[in-house]
């Protein structure tokens, strides 16, 4: 395309633009599938997974986020997926959400597993056999940035961490999550062993501790480093409620 006076000149429905930011803001804000890419994209979803989930060829799937297709029966599905207002979705108008009723695509299966995660003596390594899924609500798990792909769930066993975690708690805890952090809770192996513990960061060392000050082995943090004896499996972000 010729540049007027050394400027790049760009067209859309046959008026030159030279501008264009001009170009990335229509399709952005007033194309349809422009708005599905950016949603997907956000929650680290595939485009593979968002074409299953709607029902519909990866290629389909595709041509709309390019724009080379311009409506989708599918879309109800798609907004249903992506947790968004069908017609905000179609429209860019309206709120993100309203009118998106809890129905069964609402609800993402987490995976839950036999292992059970020590809060007292340790619990040996149970080949991760799955046993059933949970049900969370979508948007719940999209508000905390949590993608189910790296989630699971172990159960609690022991009472070494009361008040904060009960024997056989539920404990959801994200895969993606495995750097340290000062004061939270995270299942860790520990010496061939699977615990739930709180790691806290003391003169710039890592220790595993107890929230419950009666338990005779886990009175005083323990000390831990990061070699064959221990590895963070995931941080805990959900036991009854959420873990902030």
């Amino acid at each position: 395309m010729r540049p007027l006076y050394g400027i790049p000149l760009h067209r859309v429905n046959g008026i030159p633009l030279r501008n264009p930011v001009l170009i990335i803001r229509m399709n952005t804000i007033k194309h349809l599938g422009a708005r599905i890419r950016a949603e997907r994209e956000t929650q680290q979803i595939s485009r593979s997974e968002l074409a299953k989930a709607a029902g519909i060829a990866v290629s389909t799937l595709s041509d709309l986020e390019l724009g080379e297709s311009k409506s989708t029966s599918a879309l109800h599905k798609i907004a249903a997926r992506l947790g968004v207002s069908p017609h905000w979705l179609e429209t860019g108008k309206g709120p993100k959400t309203a009118g998106h009723s809890v129905a069964a695509d609402d609800w993402t299966d987490i995976t839950g597993f036999a292992q059970s995660a020590a809060a007292g003596d340790g619990s040996a390594p149970d080949d991760y056999a799955e046993t059933h899924t949970l049900k969370f609500k979508s948007s719940s798990l999209r508000r905390k940035g949590l993608f189910a792909r790296k989630l699971a769930v172990f159960y609690a066993r022991g009472d070494s961490m009361l008040p904060r975690i009960h024997d056989g708690d539920a404990l959801l805890f994200d895969q993606g999550s495995t750097s340290p952090e000062d004061d939270k809770i995270f299942i860790v192996r520990f010496e061939g062993h699977f615990y739930a513990k709180r790691l806290l960061n003391l003169g710039g060392e890592w220790f595993l501790a107890s929230d419950n000050p009666y338990d005779p082995r886990w009175r005083k943090p323990i000390p831990v480093r990061s070699d064959e004896t221990f590895e963070i499996v995931g941080r805990v972000r959900w036991i009854g409620s959420w873990e902030d």
